[in-house]
């Protein structure tokens, strides 16, 4: 019984070995890459981007980030900071407030590129937890369409104006996998 228990491990060894021999490596096609744009929101009438279309029932009373209320948006992404300079896309999507005290919410959204060689036609998608009241936070990338399909990654948002302004500035600092065909 002793040489048994002695052998198996030596087999269990080698056998490991073999398998990593025998598979061949994979190369990676992937590059990173670091962009920077500026996400434009316009909460007020005329020309509002993002609105709220539910109502927490719970309590009508409750500020904008009441547990169960559910915006939508479609808000221009910019080469600047200023509200003017070139429109590289859109980001569409919605925010569900999901957190009984308000202050979590999951966002979705689509980065949709329509001014941005090479990547003019392709999509990002971002899903995420939202906590409304920092004004850092981070959200993963969870794929993309296009030129940027299987993309992974993750970006940072940072609030540049207060929330009660009805004229919003985010930061995307996007920091992608690009897988290249």
């Amino acid at each position: 019984m002793a040489s048994i228990s002695f052998t198996f491990p030596i087999f269990l060894t080698i056998i490991f070995f073999l398998t990593f021999k025998i598979i061949p490596t994979i190369e990676t096609n992937a590059s990173e890459t670091r962009l920077l744009f500026y996400y434009h929101e316009r909460t007020k009438s005329p020309n509002a981007t993002t609105i709220k279309v539910v109502s927490s029932p719970i309590d009508q009373t409750v500020p904008i980030f009441a547990f169960g209320n559910i915006f939508v948006f479609d808000d221009p992404l910019t080469k600047g900071l200023d509200p003017e300079s070139p429109v590289l896309g859109r980001v569409q999507g919605g925010l569900v407030i999901t957190s009984l005290d308000g202050y979590d919410g999951l966002y979705n959204f689509n980065m949709v590129f329509t001014g941005f060689d090479p990547w003019t036609g392709s999509t990002l998608t971002v899903i995420g937890r939202n906590p409304t009241q920092q004004t850092v936070k981070e959200l993963p990338v969870v794929g993309g369409t296009g030129r940027l399909r299987l993309t992974r990654g993750y970006i940072i948002l940072t609030r540049l104006t207060s929330l009660a302004r009805p004229d919003g500035i985010i930061t995307f600092e996007v920091n992608l996998t690009l897988w290249n065909n």
